[in-house]
């Protein structure tokens, strides 16, 4: 049996301030020849192996379809994704541009997925996606933070506050309850919201993550923003902060840069508090396309 396959891996960053990471990505087609072995469409329907491999198999047949299961599994930390697409033909490219537009659309994906590989493979019942991922945190961790989290937001008695004063105590909260990880070990729950909750300790990705979890729950529209400070452009350095609406308007908030360290009594800055992009220009790089405009 002959079967053709293709195979993206992508490894995104972790998202640090220090960091040097770079994203590899990699294409390759190949015919793989293999005897004595049952096909891709026999293993699919063995229960046994689905249930082993993946635990349930999906199906799509449109490209919204497609994008609303993928969604639903990724907000839920599953690694392993098998799914059968039966739509029109399906490419690498296609996956690939699906789940970075993902990572765009649904804040909590883009926040905690830092690697992923995929392989798009023709079956007799049409299209087989395999999909394997990674992710800074997982449903047991989370099981641990959401409590901390409503913990938190009660302690603060947001109640009655504005939205301008439900972000500010946010923000001071964030700073104030995480110290910045200047050593840089590599540890995922430095990129996690529970490098905040549980930890106390983190970069970038950790302090932004958590920031949005707490302004969704109080009710807050926000965004998470991936890009650059212009000063680390050179060693290709990442950088992850918020996007707020505050009374109707977009506006950039950046713990990470505003925390001067528990060290110092005005540990709070406001530097990078509620600017529009052109303020926010000065300093960072991102894609404004990608997001609503702060002005």
């Amino acid at each position: 049996m002959v079967r053709k396959s293709w195979l993206f891996v992508v490894l995104f960053m972790l998202v640090g301030c220090t960091s040097t990471t770079k994203i590899v990505e990699e294409a390759t087609i190949t015919d793989e020849v293999i005897a004595d072995e049952p096909s891709l469409d026999e293993l699919l329907q063995d229960k046994h192996f689905v249930r082993k491999v993946y635990g349930e198999l999906f199906t799509a047949t449109s490209p919204e379809e497609l994008e609303k299961v993928l969604a639903a599994q990724l907000t839920q930390f599953d690694q392993n994704i098998g799914l059968i697409y039966k739509g029109q033909n399906l490419s690498p490219e296609d996956v690939e541009r699906l789940l970075q537009q993902l990572k765009i659309n649904h804040d909590m994906i883009g926040g905690t997925l830092f690697y992923y590989e995929f392989a798009v493979i023709p079956i007799e019942q049409g299209i087989f996606l395999d999909l394997f991922s990674r992710f800074t945190t997982n449903k047991i961790e989370m099981a641990s933070i959401l409590p901390k989290r409503d913990a938190l937001l009660a302690s603060l008695q947001l109640e009655g506050m504005s939205e301008r004063e439900k972000l500010e105590a946010i923000h001071r909260a964030i700073i104030e309850g995480m110290d910045y990880n200047f050593e840089y070990d590599e540890l995922v729950t430095d990129h996690s919201p529970a490098g905040f909750f549980l930890y106390g300790s983190g970069v970038c990705q950790a302090y932004a993550s958590a920031m949005h979890m707490l302004l969704v729950e109080a009710g807050l529209e926000a965004k998470l923003v991936y890009g650059e400070l212009k000063s680390a452009i050179a060693n290709d350095t990442r950088h992850m902060w918020n996007l707020v609406k505050i009374d109707g308007k977009w506006r950039h908030v950046d713990a990470t840069s505003n925390d001067r360290g528990a060290e110092f009594d005005n540990q709070v800055s406001k530097v990078y508090f509620m600017l529009t992009d052109e303020q926010l220009r000065a300093t960072h790089v991102w894609k404004q396309e990608d997001y609503p405009k702060a002005e």
